[in-house]
């Protein structure tokens, strides 16, 4: 284990804290300078006030949760179908073929215009928000899987020989991990595909969430709570694309640590 990873991590934090800390300072300057109208772009301070108030009084919370419960559980059935297609996809030439025109064409279909059907279709309850959702989600974590196991050494099939491996050890033991990278990469596309996907759902059908506190901040001419329910959504993304970071790094544990370095 690398013993200066725990530093790196503190020095990473401290700039990123730091470049919070200028943005936030040039947001002051630039409003305070050019006398921006608070309708249109309020204050720093103003926008942190309504995000205090919002949590004081517990309304933060609700639609916090609300957005959050709905990407988690839309962003896992996504990760679970596109694991086990892609999976089959790339064992089966059959099965490539027979759903790659299938795939292409619902992935090359926006989703963005597909979201109003969906709540034709399905109602404006939750049901039309987690098919949205797993419709954003489910294409990336599919594609990172198909490249991941299909990007094998071909020498890795002379050591099973070697080895005598059967074909589930061999899948278990080798495949999957040298597939981890590429389907990580899929896995952090879809994760903030999916966090899009639970916010442009609660624009079209909902009356709770971070997506309609935005809409409420937006239709009661209030930016102070549009830009706080903003930067509930960017911190949220960023947490969960930290923990699947961290669960990457995990996963990937034998490689050289200084690889898995997150990017920031």
């Amino acid at each position: 284990m690398n013993r200066n990873k725990p530093f790196r991590f503190g020095i990473s934090a401290l700039k990123w804290f730091a470049y919070v800390l200028c943005l936030l300072l040039l947001w002051q300057l630039y409003v305070s300078a050019a006398r921006i109208p608070r309708f249109i772009l309020p204050p720093p301070t103003e926008v942190l006030k309504e995000l205090d108030v919002l949590l004081k009084t517990g309304e933060l919370y609700a639609h916090f949760l609300y957005t959050a419960r709905n990407m988690v559980c839309g962003f896992g059935i996504g990760l679970i179908l596109g694991a086990l297609l892609g999976t089959l996809c790339s064992k089966s030439a059959f099965v490539s073929a027979a759903l790659s025109p299938f795939l292409v064409f619902l992935q090359a279909m926006p989703k963005i215009a597909l979201a109003p059907l969906f709540v034709l279709w399905f109602g404006l309850g939750l049901k039309s928000q987690l098919i949205l959702i797993v419709s954003l989600a489910f294409f990336p974590v599919l594609s990172g899987t198909v490249a991941g196991l299909r990007s094998r050494n071909p020498d890795f099939d002379h050591l099973r020989r070697i080895f005598v491996m059967g074909k589930l050890e061999f899948f278990y033991k080798v495949e999957i991990p040298a597939a981890v990278p590429l389907f990580f990469a899929g896995v952090r596309l879809a994760l903030l595909d999916a966090l899009t996907g639970a916010v442009l759902a609660e624009f079209i059908a909902s009356e709770k969430g971070l997506g309609y506190l935005l809409v409420l901040g937006n239709s009661t001419y209030k930016t102070s709570v549009l830009l706080a329910a903003v930067a509930a959504i960017l911190c949220f993304g960023v947490l969960v694309y930290l923990l699947i970071q961290c669960a990457e790094n995990y996963f990937l544990r034998w490689r050289d640590n200084g690889r898995n370095e997150t990017v920031f």
